[in-house]
């Protein structure tokens, strides 16, 4: 029986071949559709497509061969990857309507977020999309500002960054048909940077070359300086008339866990300086989380380990207050020591060289009264609390509002070594003892 079958398919074959030239189907579909994968039906006819892969194992061969390199046009690299879901998680908190709609015509292919297919999205070498490129490229975690004429201006992400934080209007206002710009005049540059460092992001200038240039020559641009909410200042800016006033340094936090508490480790990258305090209660760590401005938040992988064995945080009950109070903020996780590991992240993040060192600037909590707790700052009013009035204005007259309730509350919650508590109360008894009138003085930051 089966060789009867095997001589009827093989006279009727030919047969059914040219049948096949005149259908319009073709033959044997129910074959066609049990094929696998590595054949291709092309004008009706099956091919045997064979991979590289398969090639390479059909001959024996054992020896590792490069694949060729495809060109990246848009200037994607690995290790730009980790620089743009960054970006993309900031660009999540972007809440004004304005931002929203520009982020939508951005593309996340470059570190730039622009993309080729709008107006003035070019990439192509040598334009100045592609110059920008460039910068982005070795500071892919700051916002750049470039000098173009009397403007310093944006692209892209960076655009939207200037739109959401300093207020301004994107240049061309919101059409579909262009990419996100965004740009201040160079009078506002103290304002803009300011905006900026207040919120938490560094800049990076781009100054374009002064002087005669050739027609149609593009002009040479260099990196002129960096802002940073730990250093804002920027040389150049502190002599002119409009000069305004520096937000006050912002150091980079870690928070991590031990047998004896919580530890909160800051580092001031203006004064290379950090300092330490452990013992905590997790009530201690939240209050200083809201009492204090800080540029980066880095969580030690200790804190997710608990008294179960389990890595959730929050489990049980233990953690779930500092979850509660960082669940809602931007923070990174990281491992090894937590002191050395963070000044680590933080010269990582400041692009400094590894020769830099930090000064260990600790005020041991020995020497000092211990801090307020978080129930009963918030009963008082140190902490602003809905609900609540400051009990810190009844100690104060009426005309003393600002810089002394912020003194204040500042000792309360950051107690200062007794030796200094002792300096500050003697000064205080010989200011209350003057009878003439003090002469006024400016409060600077240290970081001015």
């Amino acid at each position: 029986m089966f060789r009867l079958a095997t001589r009827n398919v093989a006279l009727f074959l030919p047969r059914w071949c040219s049948l096949a030239r005149f259908s319009p189907s073709p033959p044997f579909p129910f074959l066609i559709s049990s094929l696998p994968s590595r054949f291709l039906r092309i004008n009706g006819h099956v091919k045997n497509v064979t991979s590289y892969a398969e090639k390479k194992v059909s001959r024996g061969s054992t020896k590792a061969t490069k694949k060729p390199k495809v060109p990246n046009n848009n200037g994607l690299d690995d290790k730009d990857l980790p620089h743009i879901l960054w970006w993309k998680e900031r660009l999540q908190m972007c809440r004004k309507l304005s931002t929203v709609q520009l982020i939508e015509r951005l593309e996340f292919s470059n570190l730039l977020g622009l993309n080729s297919n709008l107006k003035n999205g070019s990439l192509k070498e040598g334009t100045l999309n592609w110059e920008m490129l460039q910068f982005k490229s070795k500071f892919p975690r700051q916002v750049l500002l470039c000098r173009v004429g009397e403007f310093y201006e944006a692209w892209g992400i960076d655009a939207c960054i200037l739109v959401e934080y300093v207020g301004l209007n994107p240049i061309g206002g919101l059409r579909s048909d262009s990419i996100p710009r965004a740009g201040c005049p160079v009078v506002n540059l103290r304002q803009t940077l300011d905006d900026l460092t207040t919120n938490g992001y560094s800049v990076c200038i781009v100054e374009e070359a002064q002087g005669p240039s050739q027609a149609r020559s593009r002009k040479r641009r260099f990196i002129s300086g960096h802002a940073h909410p730990g250093n804002p200042y920027v040389y150049g800016l502190a002599t002119v008339d409009h000069d305004l006033n520096f937000p006050e340094p912002m150091p980079v936090v870690g928070i991590s866990h031990s047998a004896r508490g919580y530890c909160i480790n800051m580092v001031l990258e203006t004064m290379k300086t950090y300092s330490s305090e452990d013992c905590l209660t997790e009530e201690a760590v939240v209050t200083k989380l809201r009492t204090c401005q800080y540029h980066h938040l880095f969580l030690h992988t200790s804190i997710r380990q608990n008294s179960s064995g389990t890595c959730d945080w929050g489990e049980f009950g233990e953690g779930g207050l500092l979850w509660g109070e960082c669940s809602s903020r931007h923070f990174e996780w990281f491992d090894g020591n937590p002191i050395s590991d963070l000044l680590a992240k933080v010269k990582e993040l400041y692009s400094l060289d590894e020769e830099v060192t930090f000064r260990n600037a600790t005020v041991y909590s020995g020497n000092r009264a211990q801090p307020l707790t978080l129930g009963t700052s918030t009963q008082i009013g140190a902490i602003p609390t809905e609900g609540i009035p400051s009990l810190l204005k009844v100690l104060l007259s009426r005309n003393c509002n600002g810089l002394p309730a912020l003194y204040i509350r500042d000792l309360l919650l950051n107690p200062p070594s007794y030796e200094i508590a002792s300096k500050i109360q003697a000064t205080c008894k010989l200011m209350s003892s003057v009878t003439c009138s003090i002469p006024e003085f400016t409060c600077v930051s240290s970081a001015k």
